[in-house]
């Protein structure tokens, strides 16, 4: 659960400091955003670190261990723009699959298995075991559980219990937890499957700063990140979008379409809750330009923005931009900084 968001190529690739939550070892800690408790030990296994990567709780780490050390696990509570499961379940598969010490990882199920959690009635979480060959451990395992407009991303390696005996431990560890009431209008959770139709690219180019557009498009995400932070009902106003996989993904980030958002798309950076959002603008909607705008929303409801398209632009035009560091104005809180240049 990494890094602030100042230009997401350093972003992505390097850790933020991350500052301590100054909890006694043997007491409980409770996130006052989400009401979720974490005891100083569950599953068998003592807290030996939690930490926040944010300022204000918006994405938590914390570690268990055994007092052996034979089983591990890193439970991550983040604020994502998009808290879809089988999305971040799709991200966070991939970054294990490419860690070097699980590129042999044999799965145990063909498919992520869906399962009830955090109180729920049904299976609106997924989890999967993979056994590890080759490896210094025997087994590992990842879960996500969703938590209203959070993610609960869970982490579990061993280095004796094979995946079924690691898969035991991880739902009396997710039991464990103390979760808030039960998000009733969470989607079943699925695994993540390939959109039915392909995006069509037009023939983009950066578009010629328009102050207009750019404050539009800060006001609108920044009014939106805020009502989210706000809102204090236990489930979304509506049911959730159901999202598809529109590209192939690689380890910087995934490409993702929603059944509300056919005419654009969203970059999941990482498998941390960042995202790009690309879609029309609507000053481009306005004049009839058809300029798409750029933005990220990051965990901590920073919006950062980007010069705007010409026409639909490509995953790689999208990163290539974001990574430039090239940002036109940024929104938090309702406070909104523009880059003088963009107006």
């Amino acid at each position: 659960m990494k890094t602030v968001v100042l230009m997401v190529a350093l972003a992505v690739a390097t850790p933020a400091v991350a500052r301590d939550l100054q909890v006694p070892a043997d007491k409980g800690w409770q996130h006052a955003q989400t009401g979720l408790v974490l005891m100083s030990r569950l599953a068998g296994m003592r807290r030996t670190g939690l930490s926040d990567s944010t300022q204000g709780e918006q994405d938590v780490a914390a570690q268990f261990a055994a007092p052996d050390g034979s089983v591990q696990a890193t439970l991550y509570l983040f604020h994502p723009d998009v808290a879809d499961v089988s999305l971040w379940f799709d991200r966070s598969q991939l970054a294990l699959r490419r860690r070097d010490i699980f590129r042999n990882a044999t799965a145990a199920t063909a498919q992520p298995i869906g399962f009830a959690a955090a109180g729920a009635h049904a299976a609106t979480s997924l989890r999967q075991l993979f056994a590890t060959p080759g490896s210094a451990l025997s087994s590992t395992g990842l879960a996500i559980v969703p938590l209203g407009e959070w993610v609960v991303s869970i982490r579990i390696s061993a280095t004796t219990l094979n995946a079924a005996q690691l898969d035991t431990r991880l739902q009396q560890l997710i039991a464990e937890i103390r979760w808030p009431a039960a998000d009733t209008q969470a989607r079943i959770a699925a695994p993540m499957t390939a959109c039915t139709t392909p995006l069509q690219f037009g023939k983009a180019k950066v578009a010629k700063p328009s102050g207009a557009d750019l404050l539009m498009t800060l006001m609108m995400q920044s009014v939106a990140a805020k009502a989210r932070a706000d809102d204090k009902t236990p489930t979304p106003p509506s049911p959730p979008s159901l999202w598809c996989r529109a590209a192939e993904a690689n380890a910087d980030y995934g490409v993702y379409r929603s059944d509300s958002g056919a005419q654009g798309y969203v970059l999941a950076l990482g498998d941390a809750g960042r995202v790009v959002s690309v879609y029309p603008s609507v000053m481009g909607m306005v004049d009839k330009t058809g300029t798409y705008t750029v933005s990220l929303q990051d965990v901590d409801g920073t919006v950062s923005a980007y010069p705007s398209f010409t026409a639909l632009p490509t995953p790689s035009q999208v990163w290539a931009l974001v990574g430039s560091g090239k940002r036109t104005g940024m929104a938090k809180g309702g406070a909104i900084t523009i880059d003088p240049k963009a107006m």
